[in-house]
């Protein structure tokens, strides 16, 4: 039976490498680059290039914050594998004198673990959870350009250590004359963590830059998006120490060439490519590609679809429903499902 630190260290190796590859555990607060919507997961990940009053990727792209999404109220969750659960819940109101304000609340609950001292004694259970409150604004410059930002309290309970911090997020947007380009920059998680778990640690958030565009095309309705993400990150891969260099058994004194990650691999590991298809207003199906996550969790010689995700999304009456399944690995797949609705719509008509 595994001692309190060593659940500790596994709880954090899975939200680690699930999430950055490389540079994992280089920052604490890892989950806050989790896909904390269905849309967005359905489509690669870090999809946030629309600009069509979805008030689920205001959190990733604070510039798309309008008023259209005054009184709109969203339920994210996701079920990961081994029994983590996580999601974002929403509302958006339009103030009258400071204009509209997106609040949302993220969280990761990682279940109970068993406590027990070094020799094995079971001292009963404690849970561990992630939670990030914030609230975010965007305003419209002009007809092509919006800019918008996010502040988040973060806090990490994990058994009895705790960490507090703060970040902001900031977010600039381009949408063409014909609204069919949508562009957008943000930077992420730029901030710092003012208690650690320990009162001599304190470790930096996991701030990230990405890029994503999206393109409509006029006569089909297909929508093609791209983003580019962790963009002050040039290297994502990752050689284990027993991939090389490596001596040949048949001539020991020959070393075989180190393994090596080609420039082309390294460049698109940063990019994740996704096609949404609208037919109509109220339907709406998505296929996503994660060229990093492959890359990171695929087992060579073993078909699989690791990297690759899928989605749907319709309305049935004043709900909104985006479902989304991605195949992180040969080990498990996580599935989300999202519900928007307006508060308005739900009120009696007066006769």
């Amino acid at each position: 039976m595994m001692n309190i630190k060593t659940n500790l260290f596994c709880l954090f190796l899975f939200v680690s490498s699930s999430v950055m590859s490389q540079i994992g555990g280089q920052s604490a607060f890892q989950f806050l680059d989790l896909n904390f919507n269905a849309r967005s997961a359905a489509l690669g990940g870090d999809f946030g290039a629309a600009n069509d009053n979805d008030i689920n990727l205001s959190v990733l792209n604070p510039a798309s914050i309008n008023t259209q999404m005054d009184k709109n109220v969203a339920l994210n969750h996701a079920f990961y594998p081994a029994g983590i659960n996580y999601g974002q819940l929403m509302i958006g109101h339009d103030f009258e004198k400071i204009g509209m304000v997106v609040m949302h609340m993220r969280y990761v609950a990682y279940g109970k673990f068993n406590r027990t001292d070094p020799a094995g004694n079971d001292l009963g259970t404690f849970t561990a959870g992630d939670y990030a409150i914030g609230a975010g604004y965007g305003k419209k410059l002009n007809e092509r350009f919006s800019i918008g930002g996010n502040v988040n309290l973060i806090f990490s309970q994990l058994e009895s250590y705790f960490a507090f911090g703060v970040g902001i997020d900031f977010a600039v947007m381009y949408q063409s004359e014909d609204e069919n380009v949508i562009a957008h920059i943000t930077a992420r998680n730029v901030g710092v963590q003012f208690k650690g778990y320990t009162k001599s640690n304190r470790e930096p958030l996991p701030i990230e830059v990405l890029a994503g565009v999206s393109y409509k095309l006029n006569h089909a309705p297909f929508r093609f998006s791209l983003v580019a993400h962790d963009l002050t990150d040039w290297d994502l891969s990752y050689l284990a120490p027993f991939e090389g260099p490596l001596i040949d058994p048949l001539n020991p004194d020959d070393t075989l060439a180190d393994p090596s990650i080609s420039f082309l691999d390294k460049t698109f590991r940063h990019l994740n490519l996704g096609v949404e298809i609208i037919p109509t207003d109220n339907f709406s199906l998505r296929i996503g590609y994660n060229f990093n996550r492959r890359q990171t969790f695929i087992i060579p010689d073993r078909i699989s679809i690791t990297g690759f995700s899928a989605g749907v999304g319709f309305r049935v009456k004043k709900l909104d429903f985006n479902y989304s399944i991605v195949f992180d690995s040969p080990a498990g797949s996580t599935n989300m499902l999202s519900i928007t609705s307006n508060f308005s719509e739900w009120k009696k008509t007066k006769s």
